[in-house]
């Protein structure tokens, strides 16, 4: 399966989101986009990423 993209304006894939998440524990948007700088451009992404957050953290 090919790898999404989420923030196109940084180029962040899901996978890298996914596995920033799961590697260094992040629980929140603000943790993932310092991390992955992933929404840190228009903030279009915000909510894929939001959904990405509350699935792997529940």
């Amino acid at each position: 399966m090919a790898d999404k993209t989420i923030c196109f304006c940084m180029a962040v894939t899901e996978n890298q989101i996914r596995d920033a998440i799961k590697s260094k524990n992040l629980k929140t948007l603000e943790e993932v986009s310092n991390d992955t700088k992933a929404g840190t451009g228009c903030g279009g992404c915000h909510v894929a990423i939001q959904q990405i957050l509350d699935e792997m953290n529940k």
